[in-house]
């Protein structure tokens, strides 16, 4: 993930915007804005909660598998990761400004991609031409070299997450990915090496994690504690993001609640950079451009379409100052349509049309599942249904820079194109 550009400029932006007030931006009722900025911290916390409460009840899974590996409990363990997706991706949109998301303990380690398979486990196929190998290299990946990597921990993972002068794809991301959910998902369902139309996600059998004649594959030790020891480092990411948006603590969320005009600033930032270069770009146009489902956003279980949608769908929540939590809870207030409404509202109004636009342009992605089947170069109807997408989430960002031209909010910067 090309992420550098996008991570100075926000660290940037919030190191100058804490030296003052923008002085560009209109006046607003200075109560307004701190209720719109004291929600967004609310739903970010309350998001991220629900993330490491999911992601606690995957690691409930993940032992109660690894104790007893069974193809029900695999079955349960994916079904557990599916559903500690949902809260976290709607969480995305506080990226991209330098908060606690950006930094040492956040996405990196958390949401990582693509990753390379053979960087972590043995390779049971060609991905990139949806064939299985004729017999599996049982010879690569972290799990397979005990000389090398003798002792499996969380040191280990986030020394190897990205390192230095890793593997690069061709489109120039650090492939060399050995934490964060798409490592635990890579663990669960294996390869996707089966060819597209055949829409169905890997099919790694619980037998990997055996240790007896049975095993389908060997070091079902090792391939055990490295799930593990994710899993362990993915829940201790999540609480960090938990308390850095806590309330009434000494934290990020204190800092960034202090300057409220740098605060609506960052908002902003955080859904046009997620919708441009992210969404649009690296998860939907360089796949779409290169017909590749290892360009593919959570490409073993075939969720990408969940992934797209509920992506946006937390861009809507920052907007409309909306989320619901997994328990039914509703967290609420006024949003940046509030804001926005009180100085332009033909801008907002816009907004909210375009927002519904790129919604049901990925609710079409959903209902056309899996996204490596609609990306394949032998379907061009699945390609439109995916360039619409790309086309309408890309018009969402680009009206995120329409309103703060409108409104003169000089520290909001989003990228033109989708990269």
């Amino acid at each position: 993930m090309r992420r550098s550009l996008l991570l100075t400029l926000g660290l940037a932006l919030s190191m100058a915007a804490c030296k003052k007030t923008d002085k560009t931006t209109p006046d607003s009722p200075v109560d307004q804005q701190s209720q719109i900025v004291d929600n967004y911290a609310n739903i970010l916390e309350a998001g991220y909660q629900d993330s490491y409460t999911t992601a606690l009840t995957l690691q409930a899974k993940i032992n109660a598998f690894v104790a007893n590996p069974t193809a029900q409990a695999l079955t349960d363990a994916q079904n557990a990761w599916l559903a500690a997706r949902e809260p976290y991706m709607q969480t995305e949109m506080g990226r991209f400004y330098g908060g606690p998301i950006d930094g040492d303990s956040g996405d990196g380690l958390l949401n990582s991609w693509p990753l390379d398979e053979g960087y972590v486990d043995y390779l049971a196929g060609d991905s990139h031409g949806y064939a299985a190998y004729s017999s599996p290299d049982f010879t690569t990946g972290i799990i397979n070299m005990p000389a090398k990597f003798p002792t499996i921990n969380e040191s280990l993972l986030v020394t190897n997450n990205q390192p230095d002068g890793g593997t690069t794809n061709a489109n120039g991301d650090n492939v060399e990915v050995s934490a964060g959910y798409h490592a635990i998902e890579f663990l669960l369902w294996g390869q996707d090496d089966t060819p597209a139309q055949n829409k169905i996600p890997g099919q790694r059998s619980y037998k990997d994690y055996l240790t007896t004649a049975d095993a389908t594959a060997p070091n079902g030790t090792r391939r055990a504690q490295y799930l593990q020891t994710v899993t362990q480092l993915l829940v201790e990411n999540l609480k960090t993001m938990v308390d850095a948006w806590a309330p009434n603590a000494n934290n990020y969320r204190k800092t960034f609640e202090a300057n409220t005009s740098a605060a609506i600033a960052n908002m902003f930032n955080g859904i046009g950079r997620l919708a441009k270069g992210e969404m649009a770009g690296e998860r939907m146009g360089v796949p779409l451009a290169l017909h590749a489902q290892e360009q593919e956003h959570s490409c073993f279980s075939d969720n990408t379409h969940r992934d797209l949608f509920l992506d946006m769908q937390g861009i809507a929540n920052v907007y409309n100052g909306k989320y619901t939590s997994i328990n039914g809870t509703l967290t609420s207030g006024p949003g940046l349509s509030a804001y926005v409404k009180s100085l332009n509202s033909a801008d907002d109004t816009k907004m909210q049309t375009l927002l519904t636009n790129a919604q049901t342009s990925l609710q079409n992605i959903i209902t056309n599942k899996p996204f490596d089947w609609l990306i394949d170069g032998s379907n061009p109807s699945g390609n439109q249904i995916v360039q619409k997408g790309v086309t309408d989430v890309s018009a969402v960002a680009d009206w995120v820079s329409q309103i703060a031209h409108d409104l003169n909010l000089s520290q909001v910067n989003i990228p033109a194109e989708n990269d």
